[in-house]
């Protein structure tokens, strides 16, 4: 790091900067000035970075600040692409925070914000879809598509987060930009194109955000050869803990009914003879495309009744298994009969419509055959199972381990990467080495910083005593923290947030709350019951409200002030060992003579249980409980992981 990039990152977060001169509530943290040195050096020298930052740092300023000052130093070598996991973050970073760094910073630099390609609208569709009179049967599906026209003369983004209205999925797919079915140059729209708009944007960024899904699908194109991105010296990751989960996702695979039903419909609706395959398609086309429609209604039938056979809730392995299934060749034949028709149709917008379609079935039947079939030989062998969902069983694939994906795509020769969040670590391990080992990312630079607030004196810890084992007394468990949890609400006027480890759970918790709640005038807010969005958003309007939950709201929901001054912590949150996925990952640990429980369920609890204490403080005058009522974290040797990983300096206190 030069002299003069110190002075200015130092200047800009000091307490008489322009940061400070125009935002009223910013404090000068030392833990920020620390993190945004940390990352400036990295960046100086091409040096991968884990920065774990506690709640209140200010991780977004420490990142995007030195960020910027490199893009401006290093132009001409790409955008610093910077990506969050949460629409939250994102927003935050679009809307809030670059807006106000564009206004203070003394210097000129522009940052875009890069979507899906299928967000954009496309122009040539669009007109098609126009042209088509009679393309939808529902009277209010060509209302929409009149509205997508309108605003298509006014839009400035063409992205479907600009309308002012959230269309029908099937109204969206006839319009919205598609790969593989684009006319590029040869496009009489391509000066006008939003999505060509948007590819120009990002190539040109010295700031480009995006999620982490976004981020991994890339690197899957780039594994296989192609690219969505622009090409990048640099990578931020925000809410880094979740890598992992999101590479596994994305080089995943996924087909369900519904899947194969999408593929389907975007070529047939029964009964209509408006659709692409009615207009241009041969006889015996339609004849495949009701056959396709039979086997996959009867096939994932029977998958399904399999799966309630076995009783399996989380899913049933495959393993060496191999599926016979008779879909592939109806869907390939389907295929063949599209490419044939597209090359005897003369109008262009139709054969490029014809052709994306057999694509896409051709893309379908490999996925297909990938979960089907039992390959160990392939280039990455796949975990297979069949899950359980609410339209029906899916049949799914993922990599057993994605370190070495990683450590050969991303880390190796790749982008610098910045991997930061307020918990990365799974207690005292300030060199992120199970981390590390999870994501392949052998050689990186390490800085680990403590939150600026004092939470000795800002947090009640209580650990409930006295309580029934989950394990071996669930019956009496649950009746217990209903009991308490009730009694801490109402001491507490409402304004909480109650933590469960199982929809199960949050159900019969809703139950026992909700008719006592009420009675003091509290509202019970329950995940599940509406949008989670709306939910928060009714928690804020409604301070003394309680919200019941788990899974999502364990981590990146902020409730700040009154609205949140009691969290009760039901569980230990340990995951669910049933999970197919999960049992093969413990399997193959034991196989290597490691420890699964230490080495894998341990280490991932004590950092759910990090991310979920982290909900209760969210600013400088935060205040209040948390009550964790699993007698575990007391009665067994391996409680004090999770106590010692609290951001406490002195001993926690509980009754």
């Amino acid at each position: 790091m030069t002299q003069d990039a110190d002075a200015s990152v130092r200047a800009l977060l000091g307490p008489d900067g322009p940061i400070a001169r125009r935002l009223p509530e910013f404090e000068p943290r030392p833990q920020q000035v620390e993190l945004a040195h940390a990352i400036e050096r990295a960046l100086q020298q091409r040096r991968h970075l884990i920065a774990e930052a506690g709640t209140g740092t200010g991780k977004s300023f420490a990142y995007l600040l030195p960020a910027v000052v490199h893009a401006d130093q290093h132009q001409g070598e790409g955008p610093i692409v910077v990506s969050t996991r949460t629409i939250a973050l994102q927003e935050q970073l679009e809307q809030k925070d670059l807006p106000f760094l564009h206004a203070v910073l003394p210097f000129e630099w522009s940052s875009v914000t890069a979507l899906g390609r299928n967000n954009y609208l496309c122009l040539r569709r669009m007109h098609l879809a126009e042209r088509e009179q009679h393309l939808f049967e529902d009277p209010g599906r060509h209302d929409q598509l009149r509205r997508i026209v309108d605003w298509s003369l006014v839009t400035r983004e063409g992205t479907r987060q600009d309308l002012d209205f959230q269309p029908d999925t099937e109204v969206w797919e006839e319009v919205q930009a598609e790969h593989g079915n684009c006319l590029q140059r040869a496009c009489k729209h391509y000066d006008h194109c939003h999505w060509q708009r948007a590819k120009r944007r990002m190539q040109t960024a010295q700031v480009l955000v995006v999620n982490h899904a976004l981020y991994f699908a890339d690197l899957a194109l780039r594994i296989a050869g192609a690219s969505y991105l622009p090409p990048h010296r640099v990578v931020i990751f925000d809410e880094a803990h979740h890598l992992e989960r999101t590479a596994t996702e994305s080089l995943g695979l996924r087909v369900g009914p519904g899947t194969v039903g999408w593929h389907l419909r975007r070529l047939h609706a029964r009964r209509s003879e408006r659709s692409l395959l009615s207009r241009h398609g041969t006889p015996v086309a339609r004849l495949l495309w009701e056959e396709a429609r039979q086997h996959n209604d009867a096939f994932f039938a029977t998958i399904a009744e399999e799966l309630r056979a076995g009783g399996a809730r989380d899913g049933a392995a495959l393993k060496d298994r191999t599926l016979e299934e008779p879909l592939t060749p109806v869907l390939r034949a389907l295929s063949t009969e599209l490419a044939s028709a597209a090359v005897r149709v003369e109008q262009v917008d139709a054969r490029m419509e014809l052709q994306a379609r057999a694509n896409g079935l051709d893309a379908l039947c490999a996925a297909l055959r990938s979960l089907c079939i039992h390959n160990p030989e392939a280039a990455t062998p796949l975990v297979r199972w069949v899950e359980p969902t609410r339209h029906g069983a899916a049949l799914c694939g993922a990599p057993l381990d994605v370190s070495e994906t990683l450590r050969r795509h991303l880390w190796s020769g790749g982008a610098t990467a910045i991997l930061t969040s307020a918990t990365l670590a799974t207690g005292a391990d300030d060199d992120f080495t199970w981390l590390r080992r999870r994501l392949g990312l052998d050689d990186a630079d390490t800085v680990r910083l403590g939150s600026p607030f004092d939470y000795d004196r800002m947090v009640e810890l209580v650990l409930e005593d006295a309580m029934p084992d989950p394990s071996q007394q669930a019956a009496a468990f649950r009746h217990e923290v209903a009991e308490r949890t009730l009694r801490h609400l109402l001491a507490n006027g409402g304004r909480g947030l109650v933590l469960c480890t199982s929809w199960e759970f949050v159900r019969g918790l809703a139950v026992a709350l909700r008719a006592p709640l009420a009675d003091a005038g509290i509202e019970l807010l329950v995940q599940g019951d509406g949008p989670l969005a709306r939910l928060l958003e009714r928690k804020r309007e409604q301070p003394t409200s309680v919200l019941l939950g788990t899974d999502s709201l364990w981590e990146g929901i902020d409730l700040r002030g009154p609205a949140l001054t009691l969290l009760v912590v039901t569980r230990l949150p340990f995951q669910s060992p049933g999970h197919p996925l999960t049992q093969a990952r413990l399997e193959a640990m034991r196989a290597r003579g490691q420890d699964p429980f230490a080495e894998h369920s341990l280490p991932e609890a004590v950092l759910r249980f990090r991310q979920g204490f982290g909900r209760l403080v969210r600013s400088s005058q935060d205040r209040g409980k948390v009550v964790v009522m699993d007698p575990r974290v007391r009665t067994k040797a391996y409680g004090r992981r999770f106590l010692g990983a609290l951001p406490f300096r002195g001993e926690h206190r509980d009754p």
